[in-house]
């Protein structure tokens, strides 16, 4: 089957006016159309660093992350992130799990997914689409929380945008990307 494969760089991201709020999001335009009756996310390649990543200010987080990438040409229920947040359900169209954070600087992160992402009907990409990237986040638990299962339970969790600046990291590093390697298979008929 045919590849089909780019990667966002941290260097080339969409420029929106405030880097420190905005999420993370990178507009991808094809050189054709793609007609595809089946799209497969096959290798997922990163160097996403965690100490970029976290609130320095935040003593709640791991060394280490959740990564997820939302493409917006998905919607379909193999692409969908559901999460509790007291007691109201958010849905995450499109959101892909890409892995964990690297946990030491100038490392990188390969992943084998071999996920389906669209297998139903016909899916056309044919205009630009976005990915834009998110991690997971812990909440503190509460001073009177002493049972782990609870804390453990779903709500303890959210999941947030990684902004422009985190994904960027500091002036003196490298930049960070992420890869992504799908393969397809063309859908013929006319």
């Amino acid at each position: 089957m045919p590849i089909l494969s780019f990667t966002v760089r941290s260097q080339d991201l969409d420029n929106p006016s405030d880097h420190d709020t905005q999420i993370a999001t990178k507009t991808i335009k094809l050189p054709k159309t793609y007609k595809m009756k089946y799209l497969k996310l096959l290798h997922v390649y990163h160097n996403i660093t965690f100490t970029n990543i976290h609130d320095a200010d935040d003593t709640s987080q791991a060394s280490n992350t959740i990564l997820f990438a939302s493409f917006s040409f998905l919607n379909g229920q193999n692409a969908v992130l559901f999460e509790n947040n007291n007691n109201e359900v958010f849905e995450h169209t499109g959101m892909v799990c890409i892995g964990e954070s690297v946990k030491e600087e100038n490392s990188s992160s390969f992943r084998d997914t071999y996920k389906v992402l669209h297998s139903k009907e016909i899916l056309y990409l044919n205009q630009p689409f976005t990915v834009q990237l998110h991690q997971l986040r812990c909440r503190d638990p509460s001073a009177t929380n002493t049972d782990i299962d609870v804390y453990n339970a779903t709500g303890s969790h959210q999941i947030v945008p990684i902004t422009c600046t985190q994904f960027r990291g500091p002036l003196t590093s490298g930049g960070q990307f992420i890869s992504f390697v799908f393969e397809y298979e063309e859908d013929q008929s006319k």
